[in-house]
């Protein structure tokens, strides 16, 4: 599965200034779009894994949604996650310029890119982060 073109200038723009958050035990991670992270590093290594991937199953083509829509999305992504017998963390997707309402998000360890696209496809979400090896977060637009 190749990578979507990008959609349109503006949403590109719209994901790269977004705040990614994932909570920690200890803390928070904030992850940026090709920024390595040395604390996504300590996260692959904690869970022996070369790769994460940090996804939503909210507001599916960038297309808002109601409360209880995006709440089911979500319920439907964690249940995904789990049947492939992956672990998550929670964490969300801040716009810094607060026009969206923070989406509530999953930083998947171990999850490839090719078994991402697929579920973000499922989900008819527009892109993904996923990080490899060496934990910096790439932006990944997704074919509809």
């Amino acid at each position: 599965m190749q990578q979507a073109a990008v959609p349109d200038p503006e949403l590109d723009a719209f994901y790269r200034r977004t705040r990614y958050e994932v909570d920690l035990p200890d803390g928070r991670l904030e992850l940026h779009i090709d920024v390595p992270s040395p604390g996504l590093l300590a996260v692959h290594r904690q869970f022996n894994v070369s790769c994460s991937s940090f996804m939503t199953g909210w507001n599916p083509r960038s297309v808002p949604q109601t409360a209880e829509k995006n709440a089911a999305a979500h319920e439907r992504l964690c249940a995904r996650i789990s049947a492939l017998g992956l672990n998550y963390l929670a964490g969300r997707g801040h716009d810094p310029k607060a026009e969206w309402v923070a989406e509530e998000s999953l930083l998947v360890p171990g999850l490839g890119l090719a078994a991402a696209r697929r579920l973000a496809a499922e989900l008819d979400q527009h892109a993904i982060l996923h990080a490899a090896a060496d934990a910096t977060p790439r932006l990944v637009w997704i074919a509809k």
